[in-house]
């Protein structure tokens, strides 16, 4: 991935989990929480193994949490936890 593509997965993320955390139709709230988890994703793709992304990846476990919160609470997912 280029700097471009790279610069603009930075910002995006964000802006997906920000639609998915104002939706209030429960019909889209799905949908919406898909993208933002596949925006999570490929953001923790693109940082790599870097090591100087603590701050980063600390940011997108919160976000991964408040979709997982989401998902249980408004879209009634079953209330998964690792073991």
């Amino acid at each position: 991935m280029d700097n471009l593509g790279s610069d603009r997965n930075r910002v995006e993320w964000k802006s997906v989990l920000q639609e998915a955390l104002m939706e209030i139709n429960p019909d889209k709230l799905k949908e919406k929480v898909a993208q933002a988890e596949v925006a999570i994703f490929q953001r923790l793709q693109a940082l790599g193994r870097s090591t100087d992304s603590a701050e980063a990846r600390h940011a997108l476990q919160d976000a991964s949490n408040a979709l997982l919160a989401l998902k249980r609470e408004l879209l009634k997912f079953p209330d998964w936890r690792p073991e």
